[in-house]
């Protein structure tokens, strides 16, 4: 009895996933546009943090490296959410509004991703802490 009780939960959460692709794209974009708004915070208060503090505690601190890896990860975060949206916004059982609505989310991130790259190569040229630290104070990924 217990063996046929699990056979018939994975049949249900089989056919679940297999009738409704387009709520689990859905969901999932959410997913991953919850995690990028999170790495984005994190990366906004990293910069917050190096416009307040003095350009030794920034340097000693290793406030640099560490913000280019935040911006790192979050523009990784931020790619993963233009795929997402990509993907939806090419699914065929999305009605017209979901498809404009993705492709205006994809056009926001993808805008984001493209300033936060040019702005991770910029800091990654930046040759000494007060040339990192001022290109750091221009960072704004606040939506």
């Amino acid at each position: 009895m217990k063996n046929f009780m699990k056979i018939v939960l994975l049949s249900c959460a089989v056919c679940v996933c297999y009738l409704s692709p387009q709520a689990l794209l859905a969901q999932q974009c959410q997913d991953e546009e919850g995690i990028a708004k999170d790495y984005l915070k994190d990366l906004n208060d990293a910069v917050e943090t190096a416009r307040k503090e003095s350009l030794n505690d920034f340097e000693k601190g290793y406030h640099q490296k560490s913000t280019l890896t935040k911006l790192g990860l979050a523009l990784g975060m931020v790619n993963e959410v233009v795929e997402c949206l990509d993907k939806a916004s090419q699914d065929s059982t999305a009605s017209k509004e979901q498809v404009d609505a993705y492709k205006a989310q994809h056009e926001t991130y993808s805008k984001l991703a493209e300033k936060m790259g040019t702005d991770q190569k910029a800091l990654k040229g930046a040759g000494d802490p007060k040339a990192g630290k001022a290109i750091i104070e221009k960072f704004d990924y606040s939506k």
